[in-house]
């Protein structure tokens, strides 16, 4: 048996599947589905949801028809793309943890340790999570991000990941600069071939070849990502997002080369 659902977690829930999710007639639709006879409260979709899930949780005294009903709207068979579907699961999670509940990428509910903050729920169903599947996130970027990130602001993201970059190689050289001049700084060959930095002997024109590359790489990551272009806000909270998981991947090649970076001794 389910437990009953928190108002305030019904609440949350209601406003996503009749803002976000179901149109009046969709609703209509899985009221009939799930068995829910609509209380006729409420001029808006929202309402609609909350007073009817709220009534019938109140007569069953438990919370199985309402997670019934949010499991049968959360089916991946109902969407036509995944984006959708992840999106309308990651955002119902959400609110879900906070009850011991997650559903999961096959549409089934598991129970789960409950949430006890914004931060931990919003951590736990990201879609960042989804979007760098299998790949690991370099532990000296999160630091950097991991607030913007949980609160959704992927722009400003995008700055701090950069920033933590830059905190690596002045960690490492001891110079003060900022972006391709710093970059220059650390990993610059000179007339004399003796950087900085290196993460090789610098043996070969193999190894030459490799530190130059690495070095423009960097510039490049700066000069892509240390400016990224303002969307038009109405255009997407993905792109930003999209963005961000590139920046993170970029950034974790670079933080695990500089990882393996030493002080040449020459400078």
């Amino acid at each position: 048996m389910t437990e009953s659902f928190n108002p305030s977690t019904l609440r949350s829930i209601s406003k996503i599947i009749g803002e976000e999710i179901l149109t009046h007639k969709q609703i209509n639709e899985q009221f009939h589905n799930s068995g829910l006879i609509d209380t006729g409260e409420g001029t808006n979709k929202p309402d609609r949801i909350y007073y009817t899930l709220t009534s019938r949780q109140k007569q069953d005294n438990c919370g199985n028809n309402v997670l019934s009903f949010i499991v049968k709207i959360i089916d991946p068979k109902r969407y036509d793309d995944e984006a959708s579907f992840e999106k309308h699961r990651t955002t119902i999670n959400e609110r879900l943890l906070y009850e011991g509940i997650e559903i999961n990428k096959e549409g089934k509910p598991k129970i789960v340790d409950k949430a006890k903050t914004i931060s931990e729920a919003k951590c736990r169903s990201m879609k960042i999570k989804e979007r760098v599947h299998g790949i690991g996130i370099h532990h000296d970027i999160l630091p950097y991000c991991e607030s913007e990130w949980l609160n959704e602001n992927y722009f400003h993201a995008i700055l701090e990941i950069t920033k933590s970059i830059a905190h690596k190689l002045r960690q490492k050289s001891g110079y003060v600069s900022d972006g391709a001049i710093l970059v220059d700084e650390c990993f610059g060959l000179g007339c004399d071939k003796k950087p900085m930095l290196a993460f090789s002997l610098l043996q070969s024109e193999s190894d030459e070849s490799e530190h130059k590359g690495f070095s423009n790489f960097i510039k490049g990551f700066f000069s892509m990502y240390r400016n990224p272009k303002a969307h038009d806000p109405k255009l997407l909270e993905d792109t930003h997002l999209t963005e961000m998981t590139e920046v993170l991947v970029v950034a974790t090649i670079i933080q695990n080369k500089l990882d393996k970076t030493y002080k040449t001794g020459y400078k």
